[in-house]
């Protein structure tokens, strides 16, 4: 737990050191505020669930998570410390979870800056409760899963300019993309029918849950995302250390 530990820390603080989370949370603020307001159609729209304001989550995810997840693995790749790193008395684990989690932390900041906006809608409307709960419920489980996703590209990478492209063009693909257009081609009935209704398409799951149409399948979907990444992630590592 304490390897784990500094190495969260470690990443944390070395967001906060440079300009990376702060321009990723000014950023994140901007483009939440204009969007929710301008493109949402905020004060157009019944919002008691707030879902203008997340309905654009995953596009903003889009463009902000791989600027946070570009320089976890490629930059101690480009710079060499990754030999350091890995030689260090610390368990493979605690380093890939370590270094996921604070890039999951700097997402939950972002989602933080929802607040005054709930506040707002709480004191002048009638909202609903257990919607707003499930959509951000929604939003968080999908900044992990997107989290997760590009901290595994950037174990590919050599340079950090390179994971943001790759994370970027990876992620817009598993985002938007219907993969139930890939399982039509299989022709075992069952296993076509499981794919579509359970795998086949990554907004329709979070629209799901940001909607209130919440079931079992939404949530596991984005774990075994996570799960996968991660699994993957320090399978890639380990293999460049040995």
């Amino acid at each position: 737990m304490s390897a784990f530990l500094s190495i969260y820390k470690k990443e944390l603080y070395t967001f906060f050191q440079g300009t990376t989370a702060w321009i990723v949370l000014l950023s994140y603020i901007l483009l939440s505020a204009f969007i929710t307001v301008f493109i949402g159609g905020f004060f157009s729209l019944n919002n008691s669930g707030l879902f203008s304001y997340f309905y654009y989550q995953n596009i903003i995810f889009l463009f902000l998570v791989p600027a946070l997840t570009m320089r976890l693995w490629a930059e101690e790749r480009k710079s060499g410390t990754i030999e350091f790193l890995l030689t260090q008395p610390l368990s493979l684990f605690s380093i890939v979870m370590g270094k996921f989690l604070a890039a999951w932390s700097l997402c939950l900041i972002m989602l933080c800056f929802s607040l005054p906006l709930l506040l707002y809608m709480e004191y002048n409307f009638i909202t609903d409760g257990w919607n707003i709960f499930w959509a951000y419920l929604g939003a968080i489980l999908s900044a992990g899963a997107l989290c997760a996703f590009g901290c595994m590209i950037s174990s590919f990478c050599n340079s950090a300019s390179g994971a943001y492209l790759t994370g970027f063009l990876a992620m817009f693909c598993l985002i938007f993309f219907d993969f139930s257009k890939i399982y039509d081609w299989i022709n075992v009935e069952k296993i076509n029918n499981f794919f579509v209704s359970h795998a086949a398409y990554y907004d329709k799951h979070y629209m799901d849950i940001i909607t209130g149409q919440i079931s079992l399948d939404n949530i596991i979907y984005f774990v075994l995302i996570m799960v996968l990444s991660l699994v993957v992630n320090k399978i890639s590592i380990e293999y460049k250390r040995n």
